[in-house]
Parts: structure tokens; sequence; C-alpha cells
């Protein structure tokens, strides 16, 4: 049975600029033990998602607007806010992005780890500190015992992020959710916490939602992977089917953006062109498509749904089965995978209706005095 069930969320931001179609029904699970890594570029909804399974939306702007979240059988969404505070660090658990913004300034880090535990646990004041201590010591932190008096501006952003990292797991959550929990960290302490996110997982269970832009942590320390842009899930399946088949473009072209070391290292890497798109415009179509080699004409009017690979059998979520999914009316071949770009003869990207590319083109065109350029109207 799941630990965490979701079923399609949908997050919005009111603002003055109008909506923000942040989150798009959004649907996955995560069994005890397991270790999640959601990938995509910057504004994709990756953390919006999270902050929403922990009822941390920014207030007013932010809203669930649909879905349910469900741990351990437990309906998040119908929590009061007094009754999610008791299951925050205690049940589930999130290492924020930016840990400055993440700690209070004029306390203590004694203070605040202690606080943590002790809303949590019956424990003495003695007791939670030596247990801050054993956390700051796990996390690397040299001398923690003489560090717990410091303020946070008094630590470098690594430490501050070590800091984090202690929190989060001092009461052991049965979730722990990671949001680049190892971008401000040099290569040997982003080792150590990554080790020790993989011995929370065997010692005690716990299941993990790792966020990142790094594929190779990605690659290293997940079961199963979901790519998400601009709200929605676009591939979901374990980490070795997608890394060894990628088939949405996205995918594809994400893969390309990296260097490899199975590749010549004179092969260039294949930037993923374009923009995405402003998510104050409600999602019409595959979102992916501006960006998108392989579109044909349904792309531009019809998202496609999240469904198996193969187009067969049983669909599963979770554990080492779990169902390779792709949405996409036009997948890439394994071979044009390979290479980052459509091989079948003479196709070519389904132009937008009403020949909106053609019209800018010749715009274009005028403006820069073209002779054989087409009147514009």
């Amino acid at each position: 049975m799941a630990l965490l069930d979701v079923r399609d969320l949908v997050v919005r931001f009111r603002t003055r600029d109008g909506t923000v179609y942040a989150v798009n029904g959004v649907s996955f699970a995560l069994e005890p033990g397991e270790t999640l890594g959601l990938v995509g570029e910057s504004g994709c909804g990756k953390s919006v998602t999270n902050l929403a399974i922990m009822r941390l939306l920014p207030k007013p702007a932010g809203h669930i607007e649909g879905g349910a979240v469900t741990l351990d059988d437990q309906d998040l969404i119908g929590l009061s806010e007094s009754e999610m505070r008791a299951i925050r660090g205690r049940d589930v658990a999130m290492i924020f992005q930016d840990p400055m913004s993440s700690l209070n300034p004029v306390l203590t880090i004694e203070e605040q780890m202690v606080e943590t535990i002790q809303a949590h646990e019956k424990v003495s004041d003695a007791d939670a500190r030596k247990r801050a201590i054993e956390l700051l010591g796990m996390v690397g932190i040299p001398k923690p015992e003489t560090r717990l008096k410091s303020f946070p501006h008094q630590f470098s952003g690594g430490m501050r992020q070590r800091v984090m990292i202690a929190m989060a797991l001092a009461l052991r959550p049965k979730l722990l959710i990671a949001d680049e929990p190892t971008t401000a960290l040099d290569v040997t302490i982003q080792a150590q916490v990554l080790e020790l996110l993989r011995d929370l997982t065997g010692t005690y269970r716990t299941a993990v939602i790792l966020i990142t832009h790094d594929l190779g942590v990605v690659a290293g320390m997940t079961q199963r992977t979901m790519v998400m842009y601009a709200g929605f899930i676009v591939e979901a399946g374990t980490t070795r089917a997608i890394y060894e088949r990628p088939s949405h473009p996205y995918t594809v072209g994400l893969l390309h953006s990296i260097p490899r070391l199975d590749r010549g290292t004179s092969e260039p890497l294949i930037p993923i062109e374009g923009s995405p798109p402003d998510q104050r415009q409600a999602p019409v179509g595959c979102p992916f498509a501006p960006r998108c080699a392989w579109r044909v004409a349904a792309c531009w009017t019809d998202n496609p749904t999240l469904a198996a690979r193969d187009g067969s059998g049983p669909i599963r979520e979770t554990g080492p089965d779990a169902t390779h999914r792709v949405a996409c009316h036009n997948l890439p071949t394994p071979e044009e995978a390979a290479v980052g770009r459509p091989l079948r003869d003479g196709f070519r990207p389904a132009p937008p209706p009403g020949g909106v590319e053609d019209e800018l083109a010749d715009m274009v065109a005028v403006e820069a005095g073209a002779p054989d350029a087409a009147p514009v109207p």
C-alpha cells in the first residue's frame, strides 16, 4: 500500500496579473523506503507540488483547487492548520531550497533544533540538545557542540543547508521532501548528505521525494523518476527505464543538454530551443509543442494524457516494476532519442494553427527589408 498518494492535484495562484496555472492535475504515489526523483526546468511546478503536499503554499495567492493528497490513508487537504502542524516534522518533513529564508535569524541553531524536537517528542532539554549535537555531526558540521549557540548568519550557505537537513531528519519522518538539498554544498559534503539520505531510507523506511536539476544525482539516488513541464507530468517510470529509453521529447532534450562519459568528447550538447510557456495562460494543447521538434498537428490542440509507453498492460505507479508512462502524441524512436532529433524522411514539425509562425516570419522579413517577403495585412 502506498504511503503517499496524490490524485489530480491542481494548484493556482491568483495574482494581480491574472491566474497562474502552476500545477495541472498531477497524480503519483510513493511507497515506504522508495526514493522518487522529480526533475524539470525551473518554474515547471516541482516545488509548488510539494509545498501543496505540505500545505505551505504562500498565502493569499496560492490555492489547492482540486485533487486529493493522502498520507497513510489520512487526507491532508481536509486537515485544519493545527492538525497539519502536528504532522509536519513528525510524519513529513521538507528540506527547503533556501536555508537562509527558512531559518529564524534571531534564534540560535540550538533554540530552533531543540524546539523542533520538543514540539513532537516529550524529551528533556538535555536529551533534545544531545540529539541536536548528534544530528549536526551526522551532516558534517565540525565541533557541533560549540556551534549550537551560533546564529544562522554565522554559518556559510553550505553549513546553513546542512542545519536544515539535520532539522528535517530530527524526527525520522515517514516522508522527506528534499528540494535541491545539495545545491550549496561542495562535492565531498554532497556525497555525505546523499549517503545520509540513502541510509535514512534503508534504516527507517523513509520515503524521499528528491527535487533536483542534477540528473546525475537522480540516476544514483532514485528508484523512480518523474519529469515535469509547465505543471504537468510528461514522463514517469523507473529511473533505469527513463535513462535507457527516454520517450518524451522534453526528456530527450534534458538528457542531451548534459555531458556524458559514454559519448565522444567532440559531440556537441544539444540545447532545448525556446522558453517555457507563460503559465498565466490557460494550457491549450501540449505545453511543450512550441519547442518540440517532433510535434504533429494534434499537439497544438490536444494535450496528451500520461499513458503506458507500450500501450498495454495494467498500470503500476510504484515499485521496481513501475510502468513507463509518457504523455506524447508522437514518440521519438530509440534511434531519434539517441541522436536528439527526428530522423524520419520528410518529417517537419507541424506549424501552429492559422499559420501564425509564417506570419511572424513574414513580419520579420518585411522589417528587415527583404524584397520577396509576403505583404503583411
